[in-house]
């Protein structure tokens, strides 16, 4: 019993302060809601190809993972909210990819893990997450379903928790823009079979967040 309790115990630890080490590989996503506005205040997102300026993200996303050990189940839920800064970085977008090149952020908040043990809080805590996305370029190839909504293979560009993992995936994205600004709002989850503290377990999670690229004069 002793061991089986000590086992539950370095459980809830790893889960408090290493479930930013997931790595997130099966998706499935869904896409988010669109807008109005735009240069002009035509609201076309027909044809969004150009060059523009990263300006940044927003974010609101939810992980959790669920094992069971010892005859007990154990489940680890982090949320956090975040609006990146020091936003550097370009991204072209042609009619089948966008290309972004030196794209990098800092996210500077607080996310909150709560830990449940047969589904009795055990823990609740808030744990700093901050860190430097160091500027990266890649491509990520699209096709357009509508006027305002394109599915986007690769990187989501939206990191889930401190160690700067990122979903990769097929994922929609809904188009709108705010002035000369061209939002990519994405509303996505996923579903893993992952690994903590050598148990087995799963991981959902979900983000909800919108980039923003504001379009070369």
């Amino acid at each position: 019993m002793r061991t089986a309790s000590k086992l539950l115990l370095s459980l809830v630890i790893v889960f408090t302060s290493c479930q930013k080490e997931v790595d997130y590989a099966t998706s499935g996503n869904s896409g988010g809601t669109g807008g109005t506005g735009g240069p002009g205040g035509n609201g076309n997102t027909s044809n969004v190809e150009g060059d523009y300026d990263f300006v940044g993200m927003v974010a609101h996303t939810q992980t959790s993972v669920t094992v069971s050990a010892a005859g007990s189940e154990i489940k680890a839920v982090t949320v956090s909210d975040y609006v990146t800064k020091n936003n550097t970085g370009t991204m072209k977008i042609t009619s089948n990819q966008l290309i972004g090149t030196d794209i990098g952020y800092s996210i500077d908040t607080t996310m909150n893990v709560k830990t449940y043990m047969d589904n009795v809080l055990f823990d609740d805590s808030d744990v700093p997450f901050v860190g430097d996305s160091p500027p990266t370029s890649n491509t990520s190839p699209y096709v357009r379903n509508s006027a305002d909504s394109i599915t986007v293979t690769g990187l989501l560009g939206v990191p889930t928790d401190p160690s700067g993992t990122i979903p990769t995936g097929d994922v929609g994205v809904k188009l709108s823009w705010s002035g000369d600004t061209l939002l990519l709002k994405i509303n996505t989850s996923f579903t893993q079979t992952v690994t903590q503290g050598g148990v087995p377990g799963t991981l959902v999670g979900s983000v909800n967040g919108i980039l923003r690229l504001k379009k070369h004069q």
